[in-house]
């Protein structure tokens, strides 16, 4: 990784840490099939997503066109890639906006996953991607991304969700905190 990468990444975490406070830090390897990477791919990249409660506790979920490189059918909550001097927060509201039409407010980080694709054939790929919860602060959607087909309101994780079981304790805890009425 070079000086001037490994400098963004401090930025990065460093702007996160003092807005948010620690947050755990989960390294792991996911396998991906053969020719996912792609050779444009920014080395070290940071992404930003996460879940999006209504006012009833319902998440806003998307669906892309294949095209973008999900599968067609998947739902996955709002997020992508920081664009470069954009911090984690600026860019999860940016991302939210553009694939919704929604806005956010009471941000909370849940965790940060220092992800690593791995090919069979050994090719790597490293990213960073902190994991985000808020509360919508509009309620229509209107998705203005052309990478993403739908939007939908949910009142649970649908199976099938990518990346389900990293939402499911967050999506307890604010159900719950919504629950007690805080």
């Amino acid at each position: 990784m070079d000086s001037a990468v490994a400098g963004a990444c401090k930025d990065v975490l460093a702007d996160l840490i003092a807005k948010f406070g620690r947050v755990p830090i989960i390294p792991r390897v996911l396998p991906v099939a053969e020719g996912r990477i792609k050779e444009g791919w920014r080395a070290a990249a940071w992404v930003a997503g996460g879940l999006v409660f209504d006012d009833v506790g319902r998440i806003a979920l998307v669906r892309h066109h294949a095209a973008s490189g999900w599968e067609d059918s998947v739902w996955v909550p709002p997020g992508g890639v920081l664009e470069a001097g954009e911090t984690a927060d600026d860019g999860f509201r940016r991302e939210v906006r553009e694939e919704t039409g929604l806005e956010v407010e009471d941000l909370r980080v849940t965790r940060i996953f220092k992800n690593t694709y791995e090919e069979s054939g050994g090719k790597r790929y490293p990213f960073y991607f902190v994991q985000f919860v808020a509360r919508a602060a509009t309620h229509d959607l209107r998705p203005s991304d052309s990478e993403v087909r739908e939007a939908r309101w949910f009142d649970a994780l649908p199976d099938g969700m990518a990346f389900h079981e990293d939402y499911v304790e967050d999506f307890a805890a604010w159900r719950e905190t919504r629950r007690r009425g805080r």
